[in-house]
Formats: C-alpha cells, structure tokens, sequence
C-alpha cells in the first residue's frame, strides 16, 4: 500500500491518475467530463476521504482546506481541475465548501419534466394538425372512422379490406345503420343510411341524408380516386354518430332533433301563411316572403339541406332584399349567397362544462297545433305586440341505467335517471355579440361555456389586432380603408369605380365574445334568441363590407381589380390626420378619394354616424341597427324639400334611406348611391 506523502508531494503529483501515483505506470490522460466530480461525492461504494485519497485526487483544493480534513472549516473556494467540472457543481447547489444538498437533484428533475411536459404538448398539437385531415376515400379509412367513433363494422362479399374485390361495408350503432358499396377497391358506388327503431319523423329524413353521404364519398365525372378526399363524409356522419353515441334504450336523440324539426317546420308554415294573407304583402313572391320569414321571424329549419346531414334552423341571408330574375338566377344565388345558420344537435352535460341546463327531451309537441295563443284580457302578457306563441313544455324522459356501466359514475340503485345529455346550438358561422347580450342569452336559460376566455372589444372581434401591435383597449381606435367602390349611376347601366377613404372610428370601446356553441332546453329559446343575433350579424356584415376588400377580382368588366389599404391607428396618429384633412378635402374636389368617417358606438345598442361630402356640403346621418337587422334613422340632413320628390313622382321619405341601406349591406356603395340618386 503507498504510504502517506507531505502537502508538497500531493501537490506536486496534480494532473496523475492516483493508479499513476501509486505504481508509477504512463495511462491515458483523464477525461474531465461536468459531473464526474459530483458522481464520485454521491457514489455509496467509493473510497472514503483520506489523506492518501486528497494527496491523490485531481480535484484537491490548493487552499488547503478539503472537508475539513486538511484544517479547520473555512469559505475559501475550492478550485477544480476545469471549468466543466466547477460548473457540474454549481448546477447541483455545491457550495465552496462541497456541503452535498439534494436541492440541485430536484431542480434538474423538475427541469425534465418540464421538458416532457413541452415535448408532449407540442406532439398533440401536431397530432391535432393532422387529425384535420382524413386522407381519401378507401374502404381502410372507413373501417378506420368507424372503430374511432364506436360502430360496428362488418364487411361483406369482401374478405376484408385487403381484399382485391369489392364489397360492402357496414357499419352500426344503437340506432343507425349506414352501408357502403364499392364497386371497385376504394371506389364508392353508394351509401344508403337507415334507422331501423326510430319513428317515421326520422325514417322520412333518411333518403335525403343517404344521397348527401353518397355524394360525399363517390367519384365526380373524371374524378381520380387518388383527390377524392373525406372530409366532407366525415363531417357529416360525425355529426350522426355523435347522436346515436349518446342514444340508450328509452332515449332515441335522432327522434328528439326530428321533434324539433317537427314543432319548428310547423311555426314556419304558420308565419309564411299569415304573411300570404296579410294586405300590405299582396303580390309578393314566395322568394320575398320566404326571406322576410326566415329574417324577421323564426327563421328557416331545414333538414338535411346544402350538402349538410342534420337540423339547422337558417336565421340569417346576404343580399335577404335583391330577388332574382329567373330560376337560373335564383339557383345560382342559392350556391353561392351566405347563410347564417344554427345546427341543432346534442352533447352530453358533463363534457360541456355549462350553467346546468334541462336535460333533452323526446318530443314533436313542443308547439300546440293552432301555434298562436288566445290570449285572455287577465293575463299578465296581454296586450303583447304580435301573436302570442303556444309553446308546450313536453314531460321529461327517464332512462333506466345500464347494469354493465355500473361503478362508472353511474349509481343503477337509483333507478330511473334523466338523461345526462342537453340540445346543442352550434352557430355556423360564429358570431360576435357585446357582452350584455352574452348574459341576456344566459339569462333565458341557455347553457353557455364557462370558459375563461379573455374579454376582447367588439371592434377587435369584427377587426383583429395585428400581432405585436401596442393596443390598448381603452384608447379610441381608428381603422383607415381606401378601397374602389362600384356603384351605377343615375340613369345609366354601366358600372362605375370610385375611389373612397373610409374610416371608422371608436370612442367608447365595449367588450365583447364570440358566440359558437350553446345548450338549451327548448326551441323557445332559439325563437326568442334570432332577432338579436340579427341585429349584430347585420352590424358586422355592414362594417366588414365596408372597411374589409372581399378577395378575389373586381366584378366591373374591364376594369382593373379594386385596389385595398387598411390600417389601425390611435390618439398619436390623431394629430397627423387632422393636418391631412385639408389636403384630402382638396383632392375630393379635384377628383380624389372620397372621404367617409364612420362612427360606431354599441352602449344599448348599436348606432352608426355616418359623415360624407353630398351636394357642395357634408352629409351628416346617425342610424341605429335593431332587432331583426332593421335601420332606424334617428337624425340626418339628407332629405329636404329640394330632394322630397323623386324623379319618377315617388315621394320620397326618412325611412327609405334605412330601407336602401338594408338593401345594399354597404355603406360605401350606400354613400354612392345617395349621393348619386338623391342629389
């Protein structure tokens, strides 16, 4: 055994291996590598200190002092053989004098799991990007959708999917029954959707919902298999799935949405029956008062309609007001105008995460057969403006639950349960609404989410804030848009462009969210609903349609495509703009862009201020937008004895200045035609 050496020795002998040190053979030079050190302080098996191990180590402290074992404890610094080495015992908490914490373990732990953590966050999102595409049409795909949404499967004339001849593929559940054949490996040549226990309200849907689930999966004219995509499919027997997932013995949730359909499809033939029949409406087509029906009233409900599987109750139309010319026309408008719609469907309660709601209720009943109320002179709602609505209050459904569920979450001593599921509203699209309508609509008794979304200004729901903008919400905000708008001309055909600068101003900001999904317990609750959220739906469409360039090319023949500025500004670009406003005034009467200020203010209810140049002076008119998407003009100096008189002998009155801004869902084109036509 080597004997103890002097300081001086063990100092000299820096930079050997203690096997070097003990029988003097030449090896390969150490590798320090940052946590060798901490490694043999933590070993349970290594060499205890003594002083053959400090005279030998390569990490001995040129102080004296290591552990205390060469002299008394001090805070002198221990210096280490490397920087890698000294750092390995700063990550782990080693003090000066080696005091051996665990505090350093924990934080490298914790800094691992952390890892993790963002690692498995970042690998869902991606999973979830993906998951948005369903690849094409093909029996494996299929097969696929159906296991992930819990349907049988069972394949016929085909020894499975693998098979190089074609088969049938069926897929079922509590209550559905969809089969697929293919005339060709991943060639679709029908589907064919049944119900085979639910009540004809439902069986009576089927043949449309087959032919939209066939469309959806069969080859176009020269169609390749290879972009024949699913999306469309899936979308629309998810929605049919998700029902029948929720279906149990006692409880058939297809009949419960054909009931609504039911109750709501006969209120609409009620109000389009008393429109026929109403004086002021004599010689009005059925496509007006349809329109006026599904935008004044209850709206549209239709089952199975534009390609879509499902109840969805129209609410809302682009253009309501122009009427086509010819058939032609109106079937082109009908493929490609914007519908406001509201997919009726069901969700169960615990997933949701709502204010508690009603369960769903099973009927067709849920409206009396002659609709309308009497009312008696002692109600307390007599006297109400319009027809008193009969709606019915159907009796709850109880289920009794399944023995093999028992222990998850569900109690079968109890007996007879009301269904854990609610109606779903789903807005399509979504819209913005302030938050006092927000709580009015939970106040009816609607389920919304408790989300903890962040509360945003109205403006900046219709108008975005760019990313990295210094914004503050309680600043007055001013949003610029210089755009060509199209207009005709009095007594000509011929479009016309004219540049305009608009620019839409906020004071009073008003916050607000968006409205994508709701619960609810009765169809009441959608009727009372609709002419609110028409007033704002007509709000935004005014606003993007005038600050916000539609894509694509100008729709003026010959013309060049119309060109788009848009920018936000603030208090500090105040001062610049008003130093601008001369110059701009001057170039209108040179034939420059129109200038158009806009003022929004949504306190009660919404109000536009609109400001432009008209006869040799300035236009100046306030108008508010009410229910049902209906403008009532509150002041303006438009219309005056020099104007009160049409050129066709009309007379003209206040309210058809709101009438025309209805009509034509813009306000630059409504400015053109104003100034154009009423000058």
């Amino acid at each position: 055994m080597a004997t103890p050496t002097n300081i001086k020795h063990a100092l000299s002998q820096q930079g050997r291996t203690p096997s070097q040190s003990q029988h003097g053979a030449v090896a390969t030079p150490p590798v320090s590598t940052p946590f060798s050190a901490a490694h043999a302080a933590f070993s349970p098996h290594g060499p205890r200190s003594s002083p053959s191990q400090v005279k030998k180590s390569p990490a001995t402290a040129t102080s004296g002092t290591v552990m205390g074992h060469l002299g008394p404890p001090s805070n002198t610094a221990v210096n280490f053989d490397s920087p890698s080495a000294a750092a390995a015992f700063s990550a782990l908490h080693i003090a000066g004098g080696l005091d051996l914490s665990l505090q350093g373990l924990d934080a490298l732990g914790a800094l691992g799991r952390s890892n993790e953590d963002e690692r498995a966050k970042r690998l869902d999102d991606v999973i979830a990007i993906l998951s948005q595409r369903h690849g094409v049409v093909s029996g494996a795909g299929l097969e696929r959708l159906a296991k992930r949404l819990g349907l049988e499967v069972l394949w016929e004339n085909a020894m499975g999917v693998e098979a190089k001849r074609p088969g049938t593929l069926y897929m079922g559940g509590t209550a559905l029954e969809l089969s697929i054949t293919f005339s060709a490996p991943n060639i679709v040549q029908s589907a064919t959707l049944n119900f085979p226990e639910s009540a004809d309200i439902v069986q009576k849907h089927a043949g449309d919902a087959s032919k939209i689930l066939s469309d959806n999966l069969t080859l176009e004219p020269n169609q390749s298999p290879l972009t024949k995509e699913m999306h469309g499919f899936v979308a629309n027997f998810e929605r049919m799935a998700v029902l029948d997932k929720l279906s149990s013995p006692g409880l058939n949730l297809h009949e419960a949405v054909a009931g609504i359909y039911e109750s709501l499809n006969r209120l609409h033939a009620w109000e389009l029956q008393k429109a026929r029949e109403d004086p002021t409406l004599t010689g009005k087509n059925d496509e007006y008062l349809t329109n006026l029906i599904l935008c004044t009233k209850s709206g549209h409900p239709a089952m199975n309609a534009r390609d879509r599987v499902g109840l969805s109750v129209d609410y809302w139309k682009e253009k309501r007001l122009l009427l086509s010319a010819s058939p032609q026309m109106a079937a082109r408008m009908a493929k490609t105008e914007k519908i406001w719609c509201i997919l009726i469907g069901c969700a169960p309660l615990r997933d949701i995460g709502v204010s508690p709601v009603s369960p769903v209720r099973v009927s067709d009943k849920w409206i009396g057969i002659d609709i309308e109320k009497i009312s008696l002179p002692d109600e307390l709602y007599a006297g109400t403006p319009g027809p008193m609505l009969d709606w019915l209050e159907p009796d709850s459904n109880f289920i009794t639950p399944d023995p093999s569920k028992a222990g998850a979450g569900v109690n079968v001593l109890l007996g007879p349960q009301l269904p854990e599921v609610a109606f779903l509203a789903t807005f399509d699209p979504p819209i913005h609404i302030p938050i006092q309508l927000w709580e009015d609509i939970r106040q009816l008794g609607c389920g919304l989410r408790n989300d903890m979304q962040t509360y945003k200004t109205f403006d900046s729901l219709v108008f975005p804030i760019a990313p990295g903008t210094n914004y503050d919400p309680s600043e007055p905000r001013s949003i610029t848009c210089v755009k060509k708008v199209e207009f005709t001309p009095q007594g000509e055909v011929q479009w016309s462009l004219k540049t305009h600068r608009s620019t839409l101003y906020i004071y009073k900001p008003i916050y607000g969210k968006t409205l994508s999904e709701m619960t609810f317990s009765h169809p009441q609750h959608i009727v009372n609903m609709v002419p609110y959220l028409r007033q704002y739906t007509f709000l935004s469409t005014l606003l993007e349609n005038t600050f916000k360039e539609k894509p694509g090319p100008s729709a003026t023949a010959g013309n060049k495509p119309s060109t788009s500025m848009t920018a936000t500004t603030t208090r500090q670009d105040d001062f610049a703009a008003f130093m601008e406003e001369g110059a701009c005034r001057k170039a209108e009467e040179e034939g420059g862009p129109l200038k158009l200020d806009v003022t929004l203010t949504v306190h009660s209810v919404p109000r536009l201020q609109i400001v432009f140049p008209f006869r040799a002076s300035t236009a100046n008119v306030l108008l508010e937008i009410r229910e049902n998407g209906r403008v009532h003009i509150e002041a303006q100096n438009v219309l005056d004895e020099r104007n009160a008189v049409a050129p066709n002998g009309r007379q003209r009155r206040v309210e058809d200045l709101g009438k025309i801004l209805e009509t034509i869902e813009d306000i630059g084109k409504w400015c053109e035609f104003i100034r154009t036509r009423w000058a």
